[in-house]
């Protein structure tokens, strides 16, 4: 049995037009279209380049810029890991459009390990998925899946951002309960090992009314053991903060892949079920969501503290020194239990240089994780600690804290900033006496017995703007000393006493740094990023210059170089960024210059950064 989606497309389109056929099940296969893939092949029967045709100023016409390889490092790592076990997986995808399927299979020996799979893109109209009657009614059935996610008892539910809509919020709820059917349905039907399912919503434009951003539901489904029942291993979701199709495609089709790395580490011989690093003692009450609460209301209750400060299961963000953190992943902290520190070989190797007692004691409270409220604290390791736990690395947090995913990015900015704070307040800046922590580490007493000061960690309020000019076309990025030769990025400068926010963006920009007159008129604040390196918090704003292109007068103390750039040569800088990861770190860029795997001049801020946050906004403008 074949079937065909009927394609309704101009006739230059048409003509243009390739359908792909996978084979997935000795009862049928399945079909679907790709306008961007024949457009591809059509380019290169020409003999051009292909490019992409989203973003501003682009079209299919353009052959400037260069093609990126589908085969990201995730998919590499991915095949590498199905390839070593033995093992094999299959595909549903729904707003990746193939690009899930595609990146996997563009790995060289793929097909050892991929069985096929489906792009359920327009789900309303889809034909029967695995040519299964009652698999594609329970898949298709909207009626069932509202059902679902109405329940008053959705604990099974990853929780959703607090501050979206109720109707996004229902939307996501959907695809969290479509992807684990699909996922949990693929698996059994192929006789995979994994099942990985996506689902979500891509941009430019959204339902419901209201969404700004682009998101993805993904699931893996798996088998624990071998001969087992097929269950859910993982599943998240994924944020981006922008409404670029083409970028966010990438972006979930990376974390899909990625889950699927998370989920085939999981223990055979443990029940525990796995989601975005959290590890959860009631497998059967479902999947574990990344909700961070901070908690401060219960800080000063001691009674509960002292229960929090010896549960086997808290978490600890392991902090060396003040500036590295111990890393699990590219995008997730590892989370090691007070369990793993009294079992784990690698723990009591550390413990047998330093004092275990005194480093558990100074542990620092940082709020609870989950649906389950696990105790999450900070621990504070020497700057030359070793440790061997698993596979897992200690790397530098300010350039890599920017890749973490949204819950772990707080996490390691706060960890980071509380240990930082202790390690240089250690004494009453009233009284001169030495001070003691409370409330689980986040206040400081004066030990002086007359009269007792308490003190706070502080922030120090820091501007940082992204200059336009009036048409919006150009944007002023600058490179600081610190800075690798390629990196430009926004202006930014400390907030002095008695000024406020707009003023220090005034000054900073025209006197300070570039002598570029701004329109005060025009500075709006976006948003704020903590960054506490050492202690500052980040006021993110726009603004306009006065004159246009204004010439540029560079203060040679405070930076190297500021450029107007154009958005077709920044939105390039952006990709280029998001390919190579942790670009503020020279060893990561270097290593690809030397593979020939990147040649530019440009590169900008990652994701994760409020510097990215502004230039995006300005990308996406207009």
């Amino acid at each position: 049995m074949l079937l065909f989606r009927r394609l309704t497309l101009p006739p230059m389109q048409r003509a243009r037009c390739v359908c792909y056929w996978n084979h997935l099940s000795p009862r049928g296969f399945e079909c679907y279209h790709s306008l961007a893939a024949a457009n591809i092949i059509n380019a290169r029967a020409e003999n051009k380049t292909a490019v992409s045709c989203s973003g501003p100023n682009r079209s299919f016409g353009n052959h400037n810029l260069p093609q990126k390889s589908l085969a990201s490092p995730p998919f590499k790592k991915l095949v590498e890991s199905l390839k070593s076990t033995g093992q094999t997986c299959t595909i549903i995808e729904s707003s990746c459009g193939g690009l899930i399927s595609s990146s996997l299979m563009s790995v060289p020996g793929s097909s050892n390990v991929y069985f096929g799979g489906t792009v359920a893109y327009n789900t309303k109209k889809s034909g029967k998925l695995l040519c299964d009657e009652e698999l594609h009614r329970t898949l298709m059935d909207v009626s069932s899946i509202s059902s679902s996610i109405n329940k008053d008892n959705d604990d099974d539910i990853i929780r959703i951002r607090p501050d979206l809509s109720s109707e996004t919020k229902k939307y996501i709820k959907s695809k969290v309960v479509w992807t684990r059917e699909a996922a949990l349905s693929y698996c059994a039907h192929m006789g995979t090992d994994f099942s990985i399912a996506e689902g979500g919503a891509t941009g430019p434009t959204f339902r419901p009314d209201g969404m700004k951003c682009g998101f993805a539901v993904t699931a893996v489904a798996g088998r624990k053991r071998k001969g087992g029942d097929v269950e859910i291993l993982a599943q998240k979701v994924t944020y981006s903060s922008h409404a670029d199709r083409e970028l966010n495609m990438r972006l979930f089709a990376d974390s899909s892949a990625e889950l699927c790395l998370d989920a085939m580490s999981v223990d055979p011989s443990s029940s525990i079920v796995h989601a975005q690093s959290v590890q959860n003692e009631s497998p059967d009450e479902g999947i574990v969501d990344l909700f961070f609460d901070r908690s401060s209301h219960i800080r000063g209750d001691a009674n509960v503290m002292q229960d929090f400060y010896q549960r086997k299961d808290a978490l600890h963000v392991l902090v060396r020194g003040t500036d590295e953190l111990l890393f699990s992943t590219s995008t997730e902290l590892a989370l090691p239990t007070l369990h793993d520190f009294l079992e784990d070989d690698a723990f009591s190797a550390l413990f047998n240089i330093y004092d275990y007692k005194m480093m558990v004691d100074k542990r620092i409270f940082l709020g609870r994780l989950g649906v389950f409220h696990i105790p999450v604290f900070a621990m504070a390791l020497p700057k030359d600690a070793t440790l061997s736990y698993r596979q897992c690395y200690f790397a530098n947090t300010r350039s890599r804290a920017p890749m973490l995913n949204i819950t772990h990015n707080e996490l390691a900015l706060t960890a980071t900033a509380y240990v930082q704070w202790q390690q240089t307040h250690r004494y009453c800046s009233v009284s001169g006496s030495p001070l003691e922590y409370i409330n689980g580490g986040t206040c400081a007493k004066s030990t002086f017995t007359e009269k007792s000061h308490f003190h706070w960690p502080r922030q120090d309020p820091s501007i940082i703007v992204l200059v336009n000019n009036p048409s919006r076309t150009h944007a002023l990025l600058a490179r600081s000393p610190r800075h690798p030769p390629y990196l430009y990025t926004a202006l930014a400068g400390f907030v002095e006493a008695g000024e406020t926010f707009e003023s220090a963006v005034s000054r900073e920009v025209n006197e300070a740094e570039v002598g570029v007159l701004l329109d005060r008129r025009s500075i709006q604040y976006v948003a704020s990023q903590p960054w506490p390196f050492p202690r500052s918090c980040m006021i993110g704003m726009n603004a306009t210059s006065i004159g246009g292109l204004a010439p540029i007068r560079i203060d040679p103390n405070e930076i190297v170089d500021a450029q107007w750039f154009d958005k077709e040569t920044v939105y390039k800088a952006a990709r280029d960024t998001d390919e190579l990861g942790a670009v503020m770190e020279r060893q990561v860029v270097m290593e690809k210059q030397a593979k020939g795997e990147w040649s530019g001049e440009l590169l900008v801020p990652p994701k994760g950064v409020l510097a990215r946050t502004l230039i995006d906004n300005w990308l996406e403008r207009d």
